[in-house]
């Protein structure tokens, strides 16, 4: 199925109220006004992945700059390991949506401000911040999941879990679906899932393909 054909399928189970030509001036409007949100370390390059380095050199560079990250350091070669699975599945997903990825390891944004990860002190600090504006990409740059992709992907495994959302969980959505489900309201807000280390506030994550479209923003 081509994007085109993909997302008029997607729209037209989500238009019981408006008609395309309504929705998709909603859709444009939208995008003009929301933004991305990334946040890091003092100090780091904001645009750059881990999962470019080897593992050998993903656990130096956490050992260096997040010491206290336990959840990391308990066992970091499955961290590793699952996060390339997982970015394995969001490179294939964004692919199979008509995304024109530029690299295998994306940058992550959160869509919308996150005060959870601004205040869960996971950047041993407060973390500075970069906001772009989400009119700045297109479908051949972004993706998104509900929640972030970790979660996301495992309730997608975990279907009995309270909190599994058949609609959401599992799938690598284009920018014009995630502008659908917005404004539709199909997001839940204000959901969380506790864990042994936090109590995590689901976000809705973006996925940027192009660091070179990042490297040329005016930040």
């Amino acid at each position: 199925m081509t994007h085109n054909n993909r997302f008029k399928s997607f729209a037209g189970a989500h238009c019981d109220v408006l008609s395309a030509r309504a929705l998709a001036e909603t859709v444009r409007l939208m995008n003009q006004t929301l933004y991305l949100y990334r946040y890091y370390k003092e100090g780091l390059n904001p645009f750059r992945s881990t999962s470019n380095l080897n593992d050998s050199e993903i656990i130096h560079f956490m050992k260096k700059h997040f010491p206290a990250h336990s959840w990391f350091h308990g066992n970091p070669k499955e961290r590793i390991d699952r996060r390339r699975k997982i970015e394995s599945w969001l490179h294939h997903q964004f692919l199979s949506s008509g995304g024109k990825p530029q690299t295998q390891h994306p940058c992550y944004f959160t869509l919308g401000e996150s005060p959870f990860l601004k205040e869960f002190g996971y950047y041993e600090g407060n973390p500075s911040e970069v906001k772009i504006p989400l009119s700045a990409f297109s479908s051949r740059h972004i993706s998104f999941t509900y929640p972030d992709s970790f979660f996301s992907e495992w309730l997608s495994r975990n279907k009995d879990h309270a909190l599994y959302n058949n609609e959401l969980n599992g799938k690598v959505f284009s920018l014009e679906e995630m502008l659908v489900l917005l404004k539709n309201k199909v997001i839940p807000n204000n959901v969380y899932m506790d864990t042994p280390f936090c109590r995590f506030h689901f976000y809705v994550e973006a996925q940027v393909w192009d660091y070179n479209l990042l490297d040329t923003l005016k930040i």
